[in-house]
Parts: C-alpha cells; sequence; structure tokens
C-alpha cells in the first residue's frame, strides 16, 4: 500500500515539477513561495527514506513457494528426437511383424541410399543396385541386411539360434557400423 501511495506522490509531483517548468505562471498563481527547492529536497528526501523502509519490509518469495506456484503448470513440450523411433525398435529386437520389420529395414536402406550416394559419390540408382545385389561392402553381414541373394554367415546362424542376437539385430549392427565407417561418423565406439 505503501508502494502505491508513494508511487501517485511521485508522478503526482514529477507532472507538476514539469508543469511549473514548462509553464511559470502556474506557479504564481498557486502563490508558491520562492524557495520551492527547499521543500521539494525535504520531500525527496521523504520518499527516499519511506521507499528504503518500504524495501526493508518487502518480503520476497521463497523458493517452497516458486514450487507451489509452478505445480500447477503443465509440463514443457520435448520435441521427439529423430530416429528415437528407430532405437527403439532395434532395442525391442525382431518385432515378428513382417511389416514393422520391412519399415525398419527400408528406412535404413533410404539413409544407405543417401550415405552411399554422397560418401562414394554413386549416384542414388547405382547405390540402390549395389544394396540390391550386396555388393555395397564386403561384410557379407551388413550386405545380407538389403540383399536377397546374400546368405547369412555361419557365425550369424550360430548367433541366432542360441538367442544371443537375432540375425536381424546383427545385419543393423554391421550396416550402420558399416554405414558410419564409409561417412566417417566417429561414434567414439571401437
Amino acid at each position: 500500500m505503501l508502494r502505491r501511495v508513494l508511487l501517485v506522490l511521485g508522478v503526482a509531483f514529477a507532472a507538476f515539477g514539469v508543469a511549473v517548468a514548462a509553464v511559470p505562471s502556474i506557479a504564481t498563481a498557486l502563490r508558491l513561495p520562492d524557495v520551492p527547492r527547499v521543500a521539494f529536497a525535504l520531500l525527496a528526501v521523504v520518499f527516499a527514506l519511506a521507499t528504503h523502509a518500504a524495501r526493508k519490509r518487502a518480503n520476497f518469495r521463497d523458493p517452497d513457494d516458486a514450487a507451489v506456484r509452478t505445480a500447477g503448470l503443465e509440463d514443457r513440450y520435448e520435441p521427439p528426437r529423430p530416429g528415437a523411433d528407430i532405437d527403439a525398435e532395434l532395442a525391442a529386437g525382431p518385432s515378428g511383424s513382417s511389416r514393422a520389420d520391412g519399415r525398419l529395414r527400408e528406412r535404413l536402406r533410404v539413409l544407405a541410399v543417401r550415405v552411399l550416394s554422397d560418401a562414394e559419390g554413386w549416384s542414388e540408382d547405382e547405390a540402390r543396385r549395389r544394396l540390391d545385389d550386396g555388393t555395397w561392402t564386403d561384410d557379407e553381414t551388413a550386405a545380407a541386411l538389403f540383399a536377397e541373394q546374400v546368405n547369412p554367415s555361419t557365425m550369424d546362424l550360430v548367433m541366432s539360434f542360441t538367442g544371443i542376437e537375432s540375425a536381424q539385430q546383427r545385419e543393423v549392427r554391421h550396416a550402420l557400423a558399416e554405414l558410419e565407417r564409409r561417412a566417417g561418423v566417429d561414434t567414439g565406439g571401437d
């Protein structure tokens, strides 16, 4: 309340001072004394002391109060990270659904075409042809992901039968490693 009173008085005196400065006849009409500077100086000291006293009594917000205020607000929207859905599908392993596996394989194929076109300078048609016939890499496991004619290695079959890692997971891992190598991506791994 004291702040509002001080604000109103400050604005009123400032407006009056501007009016007297702009039109000195106002001071004559109101019969103001010739020594208004002393009166204004005393008022300024009083206002300064009142402002200082008001600031000392002000209650600042404590952290607990702020936590209560923000508890009712909505959470921030975090946009999905690009590729997070593929990471989730890979982490879940083979879905058993040929549709989901086909969608994953197609997305990786699009990525492979882009990487091979950029890294090797092949046209997109040539990159697709090499992916289809498995000649884009010497790694048979990686090549088997995109090529029907390339048979998985014996090690892939053993890993798949023992349940250590599915053939698809192994092919995806090898294909991504080969694409990272071709693209010059350093993932910090081995």
